[in-house]
């Protein structure tokens, strides 16, 4: 009377926790939960069924329906561990489908032992009304089959365990132990049989105790309460990435916007990174690397496809995963995209050295530049050549053909000498109708040559207006330069532009349409 209350009473209990826990079935893992404990229930009712019937083929039918929940509680134990221990994304419907099908394997030869006694070598009903039987080699290897699930899923949960800290780790820790405690009440009964003999021991070693503990794991610590629900998904629908790296640099958790932005990021398709060095993922990610590896808060921002068209920029902002007791577990990293800030930021960079009209260097740009590669070639003993130009009678245009017309013939103008200077010259605006281009490694007798070439380029190359008429430009040159090879001239481009600008006067001075160094 006893053993048949214990076993109803761990049935029903069992299927009170599954009641209590449907409730909030939409919370991740509940589900799984459920599952375990009517398996849980459907053991005890087994093991009722069992020893309160009197026929034989009664007894063994309920034997066979007891190995139903032996076979498959593991199986979903598993999956429940990997959920709780933040593998969710390693549970893909090929795992699922080969370790249910190894379990309705074994199912199955039990259910057809009579015929073939694969699983049992031999069985009869002892004084309590019970079955003895005897094991076959591969009924074992099932047995160990069932046993690694458990010892899998509890090795999880604690490896997931070490990587948090406070009432989360204890959460993780007990369940871990839930998952231990068939392993445990299996050993000790294949030492002792006795020990499931009776009430207490038919409890024991149920798996009612398992799923016990793990409820009380998932109620008392609140995984069950939409807070916890709500938290996850936030992390899963956030625009930004979430990356966890362990300290070996392993990824050991990211959310879908992660794998979208390294994806985009690194020209590769998403996928399954667990477990992988981040390293390997992303070579071009040094800095974030040392960010980790600094174990303090930091902030990075990488370029990616160094191409200017192609150029990805992310922001990332690595934060470590300390315990309360100071050991380092690793980083979490929240990525965000900031490719269109760069892109805003390089436009408002090359507004403010760029002329609006003429889309060539503006006065302080090309005075910087030009002051580096002076400098640059004298450190090289090179030579430096400068040649100012200005427009001849440009305020004519201006007050015969209106601002309009004179514009486009500052346009028209930028367009021929940009077709004849070399591609490493500097071509800067410095004034209304006056420019300069710095030439180096370029001597003043090549420069005089350029220069002549740019004047007769203009000269020869007409200016079409809206209204169809044709201007005749002209231009002045003055030229001047320094040969570093040497090293005797003075590093000084004010004066280098002072002498290039009284050679621009004298060709002025000598009627225009000139060149004079």
């Amino acid at each position: 009377m006893i053993i048949t209350a214990s076993c109803l009473i761990a049935s029903c209990l069992s299927i009170a926790l599954a009641l209590v826990v449907f409730r909030y079935r939409q919370v991740p893992g509940a589900s799984l939960y459920i599952v375990l404990a009517l398996l849980s229930a459907l053991l005890s009712f087994g093991s009722l069924m069992q020893y309160v019937l009197p026929e034989y083929e009664a007894k063994l039918f309920w034997r066979n329906i007891m190995q139903i929940p032996l076979l498959l509680f593991p199986v979903v134990g598993l999956l429940f561990s990997m959920v709780y221990a933040g593998m969710e994304r390693l549970i893909r419907p090929w795992l699922v489908t080969v370790l249910f099908v190894i379990s309705l394997i074994a199912l199955i030869l039990i259910f057809t032992d009579e015929s073939h006694n694969l699983m049992r070598s031999a069985i009869s009903l002892g004084e309590d009304g019970l079955f003895d039987r005897s094991r076959t080699s591969l009924n074992s290897i099932f047995l160990a089959y069932t046993q690694a699930l458990h010892l899998i899923g509890a090795a999880l949960l604690l490896k997931a365990a070490s990587g948090t800290s406070g009432r989360h780790r204890f959460q993780l820790l007990l369940m871990s132990g839930a998952m231990l405690l068939p392993v445990v009440s299996f050993s000790m009964n294949a030492i002792n049989h006795d020990l499931s003999a009776g009430a207490s021991g038919i409890l024991f070693f149920s798996l009612l105790p398992t799923s016990g503990v793990l409820f009380w794991a998932l109620y008392r610590h609140q995984v069950l309460h939409v807070v916890q629900f709500a938290r996850n998904k936030l992390i899963e629908i956030m625009k930004e990435g979430v990356i966890v790296l362990d300290t070996e640099q392993r990824i050991m958790d990211y959310n879908p916007s992660a794998s979208r932005l390294l994806a985009r990021a690194e020209g590769i398709e998403p996928g399954n990174w667990i477990a992988m060095a981040l390293p390997k993922l992303l070579p071009s990610a040094a800095a974030w690397l040392a960010a980790h590896d600094s174990r303090s808060e930091m902030h990075v921002e990488l370029p990616f496809h160094l191409e200017e068209e192609n150029q990805v920029w992310l922001a990332i902002t690595v934060t470590p995963l300390v315990s309360g007791r100071g050991m380092y577990y690793g980083s979490l990293s929240v990525i965000a995209d900031i490719t269109e800030t760069k892109k805003l930021e390089q436009d408002l960079r090359r507004r403010a050295s760029i002329d609006g009209l003429t889309g060539i260097y503006n006065r302080d740009s090309f005075m910087e530049r030009a002051q580096r590669h002076l400098s640059l070639c004298m450190e090289e003993g090179k030579a430096f050549s400068l040649l100012i130009l200005d427009l001849d009678l440009f305020k004519k245009i201006n007050d015969e053909h209106g601002h309009q017309s004179g514009d486009m013939a500052l346009k028209g103008f930028v367009q021929v000498v940009q077709g004849v200077v070399v591609c490493r010259a500097l071509f800067g605006r410095v004034g209304g109708e006056e420019f300069a281009i710095a030439l180096p490694d370029s001597d003043l007798e090549h420069a005089a040559e350029l220069a002549e070439l740019i004047r007769s380029s203009v000269m020869n190359t007409g200016v079409s207006l809206e209204d169809g008429r044709e201007l005749q430009l002209t231009v002045s040159i003055g030229c001047s330069g320094r040969d570093f090879s040497s090293r005797s001239q003075e590093d000084n481009f004010q004066l280098l532009y002072s002498e290039a600008d009284q050679a621009l006067y004298r060709a002025k001075r000598s009627g225009r349409n000139k060149v004079r160094f």
